[in-house]
C-alpha cells in the first residue's frame, strides 16, 4: 500500500512538472517562425534570361492555360487565393455623426492646442511621461480648507492676566 501511494504521488507530481513544461512551451506559432536566405550577387545572363522567360519552364496555375505562372513561383503552392470584398458601408445616422464629430473633437483638440502653442510632439510626450511618473501638481481648495477648519474644533481659554473678547459673528453650528 505504502508503495502504491508513493507510486501516485511521484506519477502526481510528475504529471504536474510535465503540464507545467508544456505551459512554458505553449506559445503563438508565428513566434516560431523562421526565416533564411543569403546575399547572392545578379549576373546578367541574356542567354540565361531568354530560357528562364520560355514557355518550357511556365506552367498553368489551378489548371488554368489561361493562367501561367513560373514553376518557381510561390503561388504554385497556394490551392485558393479567395476574392477580396470590401465590407459594406453602414450610413450613420445624423445623430451619431454629430457625436462622432464630438468625438472626433476631443481625441485631437490636444493636438491641436500643442501645434497653436508651438509645443513639439516630443515635449508634450515628455510632460506626459512626468505627469504620469510623479502625479499633477494638486493644490488643495480653499473651500476645502474652510470646510476643515470649520470641523476643527475650538476651545476657549482665558488667561489668568488677559482680558476677555467677545466676538460679534460666531458661526453657528
Amino acid at each position: 500500500e505504502r508503495k502504491l501511494r508513493g507510486m501516485m504521488v511521484d506519477y502526481k507530481k510528475r504529471a504536474e512538472r510535465r503540464r507545467e513544461y508544456y505551459e512554458k512551451i505553449k506559445k503563438d506559432p508565428a513566434q516560431f517562425l523562421q526565416v533564411h536566405g543569403r546575399a547572392c550577387k545578379v549576373h546578367l545572363d541574356s542567354a540565361v534570361a531568354l530560357a528562364a522567360e520560355s514557355p518550357v519552364n511556365m506552367m498553368p496555375w489551378q489548371g488554368d492555360t489561361n493562367n501561367m505562372i513560373d514553376r518557381f513561383d510561390v503561388r504554385a503552392h497556394l490551392d485558393y487565393i479567395p476574392m477580396y470584398t470590401p465590407p459594406l458601408l453602414n450610413p450613420i445616422s445624423p445623430e451619431q455623426e454629430s457625436d462622432e464629430r464630438k468625438c472626433n473633437y476631443e481625441r485631437y483638440r490636444g493636438l491641436v492646442q500643442n501645434d497653436f502653442a508651438g509645443i513639439s510632439e516630443e515635449q508634450c510626450l515628455y510632460q506626459i511621461y512626468i505627469d504620469e511618473l510623479y502625479g499633477g501638481l494638486q493644490k488643495p481648495n480653499e473651500d476645502e480648507k474652510k470646510k476643515l477648519a470649520e470641523k476643527k474644533a475650538s476651545i476657549g481659554y482665558t488667561y489668568e492676566d488677559s482680558t476677555v473678547a467677545e466676538f460679534e459673528n460666531l458661526s453657528e453650528k
